[in-house]
């Protein structure tokens, strides 16, 4: 029976493993002989343990004419050999940090001191025959702290110092690590950073210098764009009579639809009275588009929503602030919003009168002229007795202005439907039957 195995393997390569590689890499990168001479070497002071001192750069000790052109901002302390354990240990070639990690196991496990106490550094010599030589240091924390103490006087000043220990083989110091060793390899790093930007900018330089043809081309695009635009400017007279035009016919398409969709205000104002009960007061009335907003007084504001959203043409009926009562007061300030429909609000356009022909508009000389209606009320009877008898018209007064419906805008009217006032008795005492119409000459 086969067994399922958990191992993240493709081909037979562990992938899990692939990752650690690539972390690996990426962080030795700068350790690459193309890339290493981005990270320059950081010059370090040594107090020897005999009381002089000396620089070091790069793990070699600088002479003389040298040290007059250095300014080293490190400082290393070394310890004396009477506190130091050596060992040499014999490893096959490897990774660095492989190395550092079997270090560490080999200090730890032939280390004197407690757990914990043992502090460790080692230094790299030139493989032979496929080996790798590493020269351990080992000492206790507690002693270093001390030793470090007893000369606070050749440190002022220098912070936090770094460990070291000589090399007996001549190889490069060994470096304690846990002290002032981050300080330099944080310095170094400033140096390597700035050393890749330049190194960018180099790059972009020379990306530019390989895109020049193509922005010769891209120039050379441009002057025809610059041509076509020169022959469009010769066409534009054409083509602003071509946009006045289509403007004209966009500008009379939204006049259209504005006066199919406009409210008309004495309509609305005239079904709020209707419809308003008497101990409601408005105080504001805002019409934006569709839209309504009245602010009042009125005793019961649940109440005169409901009344609201019973007429019709009124939808959406909602109070965006809730009603408020003063102490004291009988009334309820409110404030209720509502949209009105076009078809019962909207403006009632009304058909042009149509010419008279030649022939109808000649007057005659014997049929008086009769008065005419306002559209939307009934006809009038005392156009007939006009007709029959002349002199009885005369004499029967005229209605009074304000007895006509008036009228705004087509057959929206304000104030309610009017009542036309009953005709005097002499002219009602006088009918057709008693009088017959003498016919119109032509």
């Amino acid at each position: 029976m086969p067994t399922i195995s958990s191992d993240a393997r493709f081909f037979g390569i562990d992938l899990q493993k692939v990752g650690q590689d690539v972390r690996k890499a990426l962080q030795g990168l700068h350790q690459w002989p193309l890339l290493a001479w981005l990270t320059p070497a950081v010059p370090v002071r040594l107090l020897q343990a005999d009381g002089s001192h000396s620089l070091w750069c790069d793990g070699a000790e600088l002479k003389q004419p040298e040290r007059q052109t250095v300014q080293p901002r490190c400082v290393a302390l070394e310890l004396p050999e009477a506190i130091v354990l050596r060992r040499q240990l014999t490893l096959p070639p490897m990774a660095a940090q492989d190395i550092a990690n079997a270090v560490a196991l080999d200090a730890q496990s032939a280390s004197p001191f407690g757990l914990g106490e043992v502090a460790w550094g080692y230094s790299l010599k030139a493989p032979a025959k496929g080996a790798v030589v590493v020269e351990v240091a080992l000492a206790s924390r507690r002693q270093i702290q001390q030793y470090i103490h007893t000369q606070a006087d050749r440190l002022r000043n220098a912070g936090d110092p770094e460990v070291w220990v000589l090399s007996t083989q001549g190889a490069a110091p060994l470096v304690f690590a846990g002290f002032g060793e981050a300080q330099r390899s944080r310095q170094a790093a400033r140096w390597r950073h700035l050393g890749y930007a330049l190194l960018g900018t180099s790059m972009l330089l020379l990306a530019a210098i390989a895109i020049t043809p193509t922005a010769q081309l891209r120039l050379r695009a441009i002057e025809a764009v610059q041509a076509y635009e020169g022959i469009v400017g010769r066409a534009a007279p054409a083509v602003r009579e071509r946009e006045e035009l289509l403007q004209s016919i966009e500008q009379l398409s939204s006049l259209a639809e504005v006066l199919a969709g406009r409210i008309e205000p004495l309509t609305l104002m005239d079904r709020l009275t209707q419809a308003l009960p008497d101990d409601t007061a408005l105080q504001t009335v805002k019409l934006q588009g569709g839209k309504v907003t009245i602010l009042g007084l009125t005793g019961d504001a649940s109440s005169l929503m409901r009344i609201l959203g019973e007429q019709p043409g009124l939808r959406d009926v909602r109070a965006p602030s809730a009603a408020t009562r003063m102490p004291g007061a009988q009334k309820e300030s409110f404030m209720i919003e509502f949209m009105l429909d076009p078809a019962h609000f909207g403006v009632q356009t009304t058909p042009s009168p149509v010419a008279p022909s030649p022939s109808e508009s000649k007057p005659s000389t014997s049929t008086p002229t009769a008065s005419v209606d306002a559209p939307g009320t009934a006809p009038s009877s005392a156009a007939p007795l006009a007709a029959a008898n002349p002199s009885a018209s005369a004499a029967a007064p005229a209605s009074p202005p304000a007895a006509r419906a008036a009228t705004f805008g087509g057959g929206a009217t304000f104030g309610g439907v009017t009542t036309r006032p009953a005709p005097p008795k002499e002219a009602a005492a006088t009918t057709p039957a008693a009088a017959p119409t003498a016919p119109a000459k032509p």
